[in-house]
């Protein structure tokens, strides 16, 4: 993106880096093993995007979102069975999505697809964009959201997130 077409004020602020992942117990492991990831968040499932996804930070901050395939429809299933787009992409949270998709169509970004709720969001809007050199920024109308990490991940149950019930999968 280019400088110029940055806003003066910060509005983009830095979420996560998403990688994807066969399931999240594979990516809770790597992460852990290769990164010091130690905190992670309830795992979610977005039916909407056709993911699980889960949360989690490293010793020096940085947010990684682990992307697992909800079906054989997924959109990161091809990603993962080539190879290639492991990084997936870099997210930040705006408060406009519009505002920021015009800024990124400026810097010669596409939008892949409509908007869509994210669940780990609260079901707020996120959108995907890239560019020719193949860079995937991920959009989240969402700028005050926090991840909310635990330390110990919970065994199977459901949880409510903004009203609506979540399945938590424990895949140890």
């Amino acid at each position: 993106m280019l400088a110029e077409n940055l806003p003066s004020d910060g509005r983009l602020r830095f979420d996560h880096l998403g990688v994807l992942v066969p399931d999240l117990a594979h990516g809770r492991r790597l992460l852990s093993s290769v990164l010091g990831v130690s905190c992670w968040t309830v795992e979610f499932e977005d039916p909407v995007n056709d993911v699980f996804v889960q949360f989690g930070r490293c010793p020096g901050g940085m947010c990684y979102e682990t992307v697992a395939p909800r079906s054989a429809l997924s959109p990161v299933r091809n990603a993962l069975k080539r190879r290639v787009n492991i990084f997936n992409h870099v997210a930040y949270r705006v408060a406009s999505l519009a505002e920021q998709a015009a800024c990124l169509r400026a810097a010669g970004f596409g939008a892949i697809a409509d908007p869509t709720p994210a669940v780990a969001y609260d079901n707020r809007p996120i959108q995907f964009f890239a560019n020719a050199a193949g860079l995937l920024v991920e959009l989240i109308e969402a700028p005050e959201h926090r991840h909310v990490y635990i330390t110990e991940f919970p065994s199977v149950g459901v949880f409510s997130f903004g009203g609506h019930d979540v399945e938590q999968r424990q895949r140890v």
